[in-house]
């Protein structure tokens, strides 16, 4: 174990997939300022958002450096983290390519519900991975601690979606498109595995 950690302390990803996750965030927010502005665009923005798609790649790498380095990269882990690289570029992708066909071909009839129906097709296959990853895992605590993550997520999911509701329901708030679920639960379910491993971290210290 120790052999392989010190292996993962030499990649390029590094053991820091956060620092990748901020930077594939901070690329979307910067092709959305450039849209507002007129630069980009349509198909334009297209090669620029495969672009930063790319970055999920070492973050993905740099998530099983982590775990690897923890002790805690199972075979259903490691394939569970391939599983959601691909769900993830394939979200990206599907939904520049939907947001690029409705505003330059202005699609109508089937082809219009074709292209707002594909960004979810990815969504059937990130179902699956999760249900995947709970049958493979065979490490106990390791399908409890993502189980744990993604129930955090979940709680975060209900509680800003309930709370917002509200606030739109009564007129204070603008209404948000229902697509906002999937960030919201990834963003919990980080901030779930954060608190695991926080949680770990003290046990050892004790």
């Amino acid at each position: 174990m120790a052999e392989q950690a010190a292996k993962t302390e030499t990649g390029f990803a590094g053991r820091q997939p956060g620092l990748w996750a901020a930077a594939f965030a901070l690329a979307l927010c910067a092709i959305a300022y450039f849209e507002h502005r007129g630069v980009l665009g349509g198909w334009r923005s297209l090669p620029f958002v495969a672009a930063a798609a790319l970055l999920l790649v070492p973050m993905t790498k740099a998530a099983n450096n982590r775990q690897a380095a923890a002790g805690a990269l199972s075979p259903a882990t490691r394939r569970y983290n391939r599983r959601m690289l691909i769900w993830s570029v394939g979200y990206v992708l599907c939904l520049g390519t939907a947001m690029t066909v409705r505003n330059y071909l202005d699609p109508q009839g089937a082809l219009l519900w074709a292209i707002a129906l594909l960004p979810s097709v990815p969504m059937v296959f990130f179902v699956w991975t999760l249900a995947r990853y709970v049958v493979e895992e065979e490490d106990e605590y390791l399908r409890y601690r993502q189980t744990s993550a993604a129930l955090v997520g979940l709680a975060l999911v209900l509680l800003v979606g309930t709370l917002w509701g509200f606030l739109e329901t009564f007129g204070v708030a603008p209404h948000v498109p229902a697509w906002w679920v999937v960030p919201v639960w990834a963003i919990g379910l980080g901030i779930g595995q954060m608190i695991m491993a926080a949680a770990e971290r003290r046990a050892e210290g004790s």
